[in-house]
């Protein structure tokens, strides 16, 4: 199971015990993943989810909250992503009544028009507001999470999918509210509210709130530091050694022209030692040579970069 799907598992599996949260949840899946249609002069609703578990969950909810049975599900194949879709309809004399009460519909100006503001009415309490958002979440939403080994800090990504600015753009500004802060963008016909931030992605999550998924992504952000952190210091080692290579070949150069020209006994005692101790373990590192030669590493250094003057001026 990758971490979406753990995360919209444990939405749906968590339990909503009070009335005015399960009408903020059910609103907020409907919000997301309803069409209302119009057939033969009725007002119907039409609810779209690739996941048969979420379709049962609807089911139930509309049967326990309006005792309302839903009578036709249907399923289609999604050309696109090729996967199943269920599609539950909503029709007769109680549609009105549902869509009414769950702030798809409301009256304006004595007529009934589709509601595209932020439910403010149904979200008044805090409880409820965190419902409706994992409603809309696992009706809409969609998460990838960079694999822990991968070396880029990208890849961490959250979204809502609208098909209205309008409310993309209050849902944006009622998390915002609630320390969320997300930006939005437009993908073809639908405007998406986003995050890119594993922090903020780990906020929304706590927002809601879905514990199991904030341990679980604290982990990934964890083990990806980890790997990172680790990925780093063997670049680092691996770009020490290169330079260790580099200056001791230069000093092996330096000690040959030396010897082949004025002798290595033309040579300070001092740099004498110090070059027929390189010349004799050329692939010791700088630190195994001071202690070979019982002189500290700073000492050392300054010898030899004296034998690559006196090379130098050779």
């Amino acid at each position: 199971m990758n971490f979406l799907d753990s995360v919209k598992a444990e939405i749906i599996n968590k339990n909503i015990k009070d009335r005015h949260c399960k009408i903020a949840f059910l609103a907020g899946i409907i919000r997301g993943a309803g069409a209302l249609y119009e057939k033969d002069g009725e007002l119907g609703l039409e609810i779209r989810t690739a996941s048969e578990e979420l379709a049962m969950l609807i089911t139930a909810q509309l049967r326990v909250l309006f005792n309302y049975e839903v009578r036709e599900i249907s399923v289609s194949e999604d050309r696109l992503n090729r996967k199943d879709k269920f599609v539950l309809s909503i029709s007769g004399e109680k549609t009105e009544e549902i869509l009414k009460e769950l702030e798809i519909l409301v009256e304006e100006n004595e007529e009934l028009i589709v509601n595209l503001k932020f439910y403010d009415k149904l979200t008044e309490k805090e409880c409820c507001l965190k419902s409706f958002i994992r409603g809309l979440f696992i009706a809409t939403g969609n998460c990838t999470i960079p694999n822990s080994d991968s070396a880029l800090n990208t890849g961490y990504h959250l979204e809502l999918v609208f098909s209205h600015y309008a409310p993309a753009l209050s849902t944006s500004e009622k998390l915002a509210e609630n320390g969320v802060l997300t930006k939005i963008t437009r993908r073809r016909d639908n405007f998406i509210v986003y995050i890119k931030s594993a922090e903020e992605i780990k906020d929304f999550l706590a927002f809601l709130p879905a514990p199991v998924s904030v341990l679980k992504l604290m982990d990934l952000m964890i083990n990806r530091e980890i790997s990172n952190n680790s990925n780093r210091q063997k670049n680092c080692d691996l770009g020490n050694l290169t330079k260790q290579v580099e200056a001791a070949g230069k000093q092996i150069d330096a000690i040959n022209k030396i010897e082949v020209t004025i002798g290595l006994d033309g040579l300070k005692p001092d740099l004498r030692i110090v070059a027929v101790a390189r010349k004799e373990n050329p692939d010791e590192t700088l630190f195994e040579l001071a202690d070979r030669l019982k002189l500290t590493k700073s000492c050392l250094n300054h010898r030899l970069r004296k034998i690559v003057c006196i090379a130098n001026e050779l």
